[in-house]
């Protein structure tokens, strides 16, 4: 660098402060500065010797160096012109005028050579200028300082089909935010984690594994998940080990299936889901000092951990009333092996967070039949002070949940016991029978994920068989208390007791009517004379019941002995007999011993 450059250097330097202006470089360099100027040589000259400053006297050489000084003292005092040093001599008091000509011209020099023109103002905001710029670059400095302060976390993701990358993330890095994917439908199969920049930190971690649940905790580097298993991750936890974790808060997050990214979880919070069947697809990893909030990140959820709603229910149990108390997840609500009933349910759900939606059901009760409003997320089902029995019930997820998740549900019934596992609204228990639904348990899965159990019977329902030949029989009237009626298509035959619109069937038995060549005769009858058996050739028929003429209900065809024990024809269900109504024996004997003479007996097709 020239000398003239380097001047230039020393007194930008001064003006902003950063070298203190007795350093005696700039004071030789503002004196060679003056030389120059009267001689008119250029810097490089004043490497060599001359003969005019070779005859200055000492004294000459001590002012010109005052001078120059003086001219430095002055700048830094805002060219007040002012020497600090003079002599008391009038010798040097001519040397004082000189002296003060050098510190004009020095400060001319000087002033030329800060700004290149003649303007002390413009040598002003030139020195504001940079010093601003300094302060800037100060600045900037620190925060990177500061930066550095923080260390961070080199992670990587064995990916479905494209295994580990060539390169880990890095947190706080802009160039890649995650390791894993997304948008591609690739499972994460493993994890790995290390902190760099602190001797003193440590990271540890652990995953929740397809299958395999939770597979133990890995630290620094080791990889946590399986490989070449085809096996997802589906949730994930982290936190910072070793003597300086409690300067930091560990942050992390994840992308799931169907669900997008999730929110930040914290210092070995889960993230992700478990026994929803959702893979991990990506996941994110940041420090920040302890207190700080997590980086600014968009999430599709706002919790950062998702599992399957818990169901609890209480069931209204004669005798014991509420007082069973509450169950969960399976576990049965009311009682079995004790003949009580259940009378009224409540059911509602938790650990919904993340979700939208609930649970509606509704049950079927004696006498009233299928409640016509279902009800929902801890409202009542059933009576309560009415002795009533619950028969059957449904039960279905509302909303969100409706679309994740399954509702699987069972009833212990009266004489048969457990049903299987129904779903989703179903129809669970009995209806028709009569029969009290004692018992329940209820599970949520995941949506697809199946039943705890056999889905067989899960509903029994009794369909009235004879519901046609009742309703014909409400039309008749009977002497007797009771009715006898045969439908000859169905070949059924079937007893009633009670009156006109008021009959209620007791008995429905299948029964052989006449064959088409002698067909059993069709109207109303009055039961007439009986007995015990009749011969027909070589065979019996026992417990006859006259309907009219040689038309009779008895027995199916028995061999000639003297007791009914060896049928010939047993035939029943069809039309086979020679226009009597055939009957299995302990039906014939029915009729015979428990009908009276003067029933109404009515036969149609």
């Amino acid at each position: 660098m020239g000398r003239k450059n380097l001047l230039k250097l020393v007194t930008t330097l001064t003006a902003i402060g950063v070298i203190s202006a007795a350093c005696p470089v700039y004071a030789e360099d503002t004196a060679a500065s003056y030389k120059s100027s009267e001689t008119g040589e250029t810097d490089d000259s004043l490497d060599g010797t001359s003969g005019s400053a070779e005859n200055s006297s000492d004294a000459a050489e001590n002012n010109t160096v005052t001078s120059a000084d003086n001219g430095v003292e002055n700048i830094s005092s805002e060219n007040t012109g002012t020497p600090e040093n003079g002599t008391s001599s009038e010798e040097d008091s001519g040397e004082k005028a000189g002296d003060n000509t050098v510190t004009d011209a020095s400060n001319e020099s000087v002033e030329a050579e800060i700004v290149g023109t003649d303007s002390v103002s413009g040598s002003s905001e030139s020195a504001s200028a940079t010093e601003e710029s300094t302060e800037e670059k100060r600045e900037e400095t620190e925060e990177k300082d500061d930066a550095l302060d923080i260390p961070v976390v080199s992670y990587a993701a064995h990916v479905q089909r494209t295994g580990w990358p060539d390169k880990d993330v890095v947190s706080g890095e802009n160039t890649q935010t995650y390791a894993g994917s997304t948008g591609k439908g690739l499972r994460v199969e493993a994890i790995r984690a290390s902190v760099k920049g602190d001797q003193n930190l440590g990271i540890t971690y652990n995953t929740y594994v397809q299958r395999n649940g939770w597979t133990g905790w890995q630290s620094d580097g080791a990889a946590a998940g399986t490989t070449g298993q085809s096996l997802r991750v589906e949730a994930i936890v982290m936190k910072l080990t070793g003597t300086d974790a409690e300067k930091y808060d560990l942050y992390y997050r994840v992308h799931v299936q169907s669900f997008g990214w999730l929110a930040w979880a914290k210092n070995g919070e889960l993230a992700g889901t478990t026994n929803l069947s959702r893979r991990v697809e990506a996941y994110e990893v940041a420090i920040v000092k302890k207190g700080e909030a997590a980086p600014a990140r968009s999430a599709a959820r706002n919790v950062a951990y998702l599992t399957v709603p818990t169901v609890t229910y209480q069931t209204h149990v004669q005798k014991y009333g509420w007082s069973l108390g509450e169950v969960s997840n399976g576990a049965t609500g009311g009682t079995t092996g004790q003949g009580l009933r259940m009378e009224a349910l409540k059911i509602h759900l938790g650990n919904t967070t993340g979700f939208t939606g609930g649970i509606s059901y509704c049950s079927h009760i004696q006498r009233a039949g299928w409640e016509k409003e279902w009800k929902a997320d801890g409202v009542m089902t059933g009576t309560v002070g009415k002795r009533l029995r619950l028969e059957a019930i449904r039960i279905r997820l509302t909303g969100e949940m409706a679309n994740l998740f399954d509702v699987y549900y069972r009833t212990h019934v009266q004489r048969f016991g457990w049903t299987g596992w129904a779903c989703n609204g179903e129809n669970c228990g009995s209806a028709g029978y009569g029969y009290r639904m004692e018992a329940i348990e209820i599970r949520i899965v995941a949506k697809g994920s199946g039943a705890p159990g056999s889905t067989a019977n899960t509903f029994w329902k009794y369909v009235n068989p004879h519901a046609g030949m009742d309703a014909i029989a409400q039309g008749y009237s009977s002497s007797t208390g009771y009715l006898l009626m045969v439908d000859r298509s169905a070949h059924r035959t079937g007893v009633y007791t009670g009156s006109r619109n008021n009959w209620q069937n007791q008995k429905y038995w299948l029964c052989s009517n006449g064959k088409a060549s002698t067909p059993t005769i069709t109207g109303v009858y009055r039961l007439g004379i009986k007995g015990l058996y009749f011969w027909s050739g070589n065979t019996k028929c026992w417990y006859y019941s006259q309907i009219s003429g040689d038309y009779l209900f008895h027995s199916v065809i028995y061999d000639g002995s003297s007791s009914p024990v060896r049928i010939l024809d047993g035939t029943l269900g069809a039309a086979t007999s020679h226009g009597c109504v055939r009957l299995a024996l302990e039906n014939a004997k029915y009729i015979y011993d428990n009908v009276p003479y003067g029933t109404t007996v009515v036969i149609y097709n």
